[in-house]
């Protein structure tokens, strides 16, 4: 667990964070993005141990962003992400694009993001919602509601 509760901050990272800004908790999500997986795939591809990654996901699951469903045939589960986890995706890609720029592998990318379509390579980027047009980041204000403007 983090050693501050951000549950109490009026800051919509802030509770985000409270929710997956614990140790191993975004990877068990990067994890379950792409499809469910039973207990032992997890530990095995994180390195966790059992005790904490038991922890994480009962945290997850209540609160909503995985859920438990039983193998056929077996007393035995996977854990799939649900529609709440899924709207993580592109927050957690966007941690990856950031994370291939500023901390790359000298052995070259460690993941690619592409259109299922045509295979052409996606990012993550700010687009204007009532016409979906780009944003360059340096144009883009973030105002709080408290603080006044901000920029980032």
């Amino acid at each position: 667990m983090t050693t501050r509760s951000y549950a109490q901050l009026r800051c919509p990272i802030a509770q985000a964070l409270s929710l997956v800004g614990d140790q191993w908790t975004l990877l068990i999500v990067r994890d379950l993005l792409s499809r469910p997986r039973r207990f032992e795939e997890l530990r095995e591809a994180l390195g966790i141990s059992r005790n904490l990654l038991t922890q994480r996901l009962r945290q997850l699951e209540s609160e909503g962003l995985l859920e438990r469903r039983p193998i056929e045939g077996s007393r035995r589960f996977v854990y799939a992400a649900t529609e709440k986890c899924m709207d993580l995706r592109m927050a957690v890609l966007a941690l990856a694009e950031w994370g291939e720029r500023w901390r790359p592998d000298p052995e070259g990318p460690r993941l690619t993001v592409t259109d299922r379509k045509d295979g052409a390579a996606v990012g993550v980027r700010f687009c204007r919602l009532d016409d979906g047009a780009a944003v360059p980041s340096e144009e883009v204000k973030v105002r709080r509601a408290k603080a006044g403007a901000v920029t980032a």
